[in-house]
């Protein structure tokens, strides 16, 4: 793990190789007919599921042929209304990219007068309600894009921003084929998600795959961070920055006007998700660094859940001897302002460099800010874009930069109100979901007036209103 004065570790130098070269000893030292039973049992059930995805890819295949003409004559009979939006998600309300950058950007538009809806998979289409990974099966995967592409064609919708599409990029691609000019198509991504993959294995399609699809069938795609608009920039004729600040009405303090007080206990504070490897390191980072403090007083609250809590959890009670860490597990999103209001400062840490990192924009670090709490974020990604050394938060090169802004933090509680007052105002003034629907309401304006002119020009009238 990290040194006391050890820089913040570098994607390739493998932070995890002392858990996967025990993996491996348990491995060697296994029985070998185990081990061969294994290995056939995971090539029967490769080959099973290559053939189902082989198998259900024809088939919506043939039932797109067969639906063809009839679809075809419905999107002339009925055409698109130039003035409806539909934020598509392949997820739903209870992970952070769909809840802010679908729902939340779909409210405010609707604020700015806009006629927009969302279709959420999970929500509208499954009926899921659990938590990622959400493994569907081949066939369950088709019969929700056929249905997703029936409920855009229904909908009526002329433009559509599609968040992180993936396995449904067919439904979008047959949209566009029934609506060539009179639909237009924005690929949202708040992530790097290129290595992701769309199909099980042993099937071997990414998204970066369909990015040459993608980019044909789109007008521009929406970006939540520069790297990310510099890397999609090769694929994508416009890109537009939109980052995913939050609704400063749902996220504020309690009280304004608060005093600094000189409580026993000062609350840190980390939220997340432990679906990433890089998260185990993200949080015994944490411990470190307030352990290296042996202050009693600090109390290390970790919100989240996920398939590496346990393997977090355990570590981190080996590492801690003086820091209380408590585990509060998954809240609910609609509880989280009110939590946030009763914590005193804000973690946020990238401590593994890697693209997908680097990508990120910082929605918790905003909804910390929002709710008028100081932070302490490593100097790596987008966070040194927001933060204001010193003024708004503190941004940490090395370990020991970060224990010394959590040290300053925790013995002075006038500075983390002061702090937390300059971080609310910067929200208030820029960093605000009213700010980001208001730019990709221009975004979608200009889009519909471009499809306007492309439709005069192209002298169709059809389906293309």
């Amino acid at each position: 793990m990290f040194g006391r004065t050890s820089p913040l570790i570098d994607s390739r130098a493998q932070p995890f190789a002392c858990s996967c070269k025990m993996n491996r000893f348990v491995f060697q030292n296994s029985d070998e007919k185990t081990a061969d039973s294994i290995r056939t049992t995971q090539e029967e059930v490769s080959g099973t599921r290559y053939l189902m995805s082989v198998c259900v890819c024809g088939l919506i295949m043939l039932i797109w042929a067969v639906s063809f003409p009839l679809l075809w004559l419905y999107a002339r009979l009925f055409p698109r209304v130039r003035e409806r939006v539909l934020f598509w998600t392949n997820e739903g309300f209870r992970v952070a990219p769909s809840r802010v950058r679908s729902y939340r950007f779909c409210e405010e538009s609707q604020r700015m007068g806009l006629d927009a809806s969302v279709l959420s998979f999970w929500d509208h289409l499954e009926g899921f309600t659990g938590l990622p990974p959400y493994d569907k099966t081949p066939a369950q995967r088709a019969l929700v894009v056929v249905r997703a592409m029936f409920h855009g064609l229904h909908s009526r919708a002329r433009i559509i921003v599609a968040q992180r599409p993936m396995y449904d990029v067919t439904s979008l691609l047959y949209l566009k084929c029934l609506y060539p000019v009179g639909i237009s198509i924005w690929i949202d991504l708040d992530d790097w998600i290129h290595e992701y993959p769309l199909l099980p294995e042993p099937v071997d399609i990414r998204f970066k795959h369909m990015l040459p699809i993608l980019s044909a069938i789109a007008d521009g795609c929406i970006v939540s961070s520069l790297p990310l608009e510099q890397d999609m920039a090769t694929h994508f004729k416009r890109v537009e920055i939109v980052p995913t600040f939050v609704d400063a009405r749902l996220f504020h303090p309690t009280n304004e006007d608060q005093v600094a007080d000189h409580r026993d206990t000062v609350v840190f504070s980390w939220i997340g998700t432990f679906f990433e490897e890089a998260i185990v390191s993200d949080i015994l980072f944490l411990v470190e660094v307030l352990e290296s403090l042996q202050d009693s007083r600090i109390l290390l609250e970790i919100v989240g859940d996920g398939q590496y809590r346990k393997e977090v959890s355990e570590k981190a009670e080996t590492i801690s001897k003086v820091t209380t860490i408590s585990f509060l597990g998954w809240l609910e999103p609609d509880s989280i302002p009110e939590y946030m209001q009763g914590i005193d400062i804000g973690l946020y840490c990238l401590s593994t460099h890697t693209d997908f990192t680097r990508s990120k924009s910082p929605t918790k670090l905003f909804e910390y800010m929002a709710c008028a709490k100081p932070t302490v974020s490593t100097n790596f990604g987008e966070a040194p874009r927001f933060v204001e050394h010193g003024v708004t938060g503190f941004v940490a090169s090395d370990f020991e930069q970060f224990a010394e802004c959590c040290s300053r933090l925790l013995n002075d509680p006038a500075l983390r109100i002061s702090m937390g007052r300059n971080a609310r105002e910067k929200i208030e003034d820029q960093h605000n979901l009213t700010s980001c629907a208001t730019k990709l309401r221009n975004i979608i304006m200009g889009v519909q007036t471009m499809t306007h002119h492309q439709q005069k020009w192209s002298g169709h009238s059809g389906g293309i209103l």
